[in-house]
């Protein structure tokens, strides 16, 4: 056997140390703990297996820094599979098995940890998800948007249909038949009836409201009250003699004013003028 085959010892001693020397370094550095970071006020989800009594959520306080529900439990094979939901409210370290307990109020033993910390600052890949679920576009298909275009205009004509289809015309106006007499022909009537003695108190006093009437319309008095139209009419010069004359013979059967005399006043062309004093 050649003796250059075998290392001296010194080297081999040299190796060891530098050997030792690296796993001492490695061995020094302090575990990495298991901490997962998660932004504030976003909900995470978190896998449970526990094959110990029935978990739920803690009772809830108020200003809690982490809240906490259970989405889902499935049994497997004699344990369960608890879907965890959770969000951060404000930063810091916690342990997702401190807001759990036990239905029964036994203790959870063997529960692992679950450590996440709150981060104020969204991470790259969560901002990421947000634009994505940004640019996301909803597709209707089918010709959603003509469709409804085309309801529109049809209801629009359906609506002008109701409004205007057979919508009854404006009634004419309804003839009243043949107008009554004229107030000269009226006074023509009465003064007839006077010259042959056949005129009643009713129509006297129609032929003295007719004769009232001519005179309001001869002195323009308008819309003024009776009472005032006839002391107007008894002291105008045109027709003061007139209603005297009028006012006497009905009023005064024994007065001495002829029938002829009112049967002047009842002429469709006779003035007040020419009314004898």
């Amino acid at each position: 056997m050649n003796p250059d085959s075998h290392w001296p010892i010194p080297r081999l001693l040299s190796l060891l140390f530098v050997v030792g020397l690296v796993a001492a370094v490695f061995l020094s550095r302090p575990p990495e703990t298991d901490t997962l970071n998660v932004p504030l006020g976003v909900e995470q989800a978190a896998i449970i297996t526990y094959s110990g009594p029935l978990m739920t959520v803690a009772p809830y306080k108020w200003g809690v820094a982490v809240n906490v529900r259970i989405a889902d439990i499935k049994e497997v094979e004699g344990r369960r599979i608890y879907d965890v939901r959770y969000i951060v409210n404000r930063a810091g370290t916690f342990d997702l098995k401190d807001y759990l307990i036990s239905a029964d109020g036994s203790p959870l033993t063997n529960l692992p940890t679950f450590k996440f910390s709150g981060d104020a600052k969204l991470s790259k890949n969560l901002d990421t998800r947000i634009q994505e679920t940004e640019a996301v576009q909803i597709d209707v298909g089918g010709r959603y948007y003509e469709t409804m275009a085309l309801l529109f205009v049809l209801w629009i004509l359906w609506l002008l249909l109701i409004i205007f289809y057979k919508r009854p015309r404006k009634a004419a106006a309804t003839s009243t038949g043949p107008t009554g007499p004229t107030p000269d022909e009226l006074l023509a009537h009465f003064r007839a009836q006077l010259e042959s003695g056949t005129l009643c108190t009713t129509d006297k006093a129609r032929m003295e409201m007719l004769l009232l009437h001519r005179w309001r319309e001869e002195l323009s008095l308008g819309s003024l009250p009776m009472d005032l139209a006839l002391q107007k009419i008894s002291r105008h010069a045109k027709t003061a003699a007139a209603l005297k004359t009028l006012q006497h013979w009905l009023h005064h059967p024994a007065s001495s004013v002829q029938t002829a005399e009112i049967s002047a006043l009842l002429l469709p062309t006779r003035t007040p003028q020419e009314v004898p004093a």
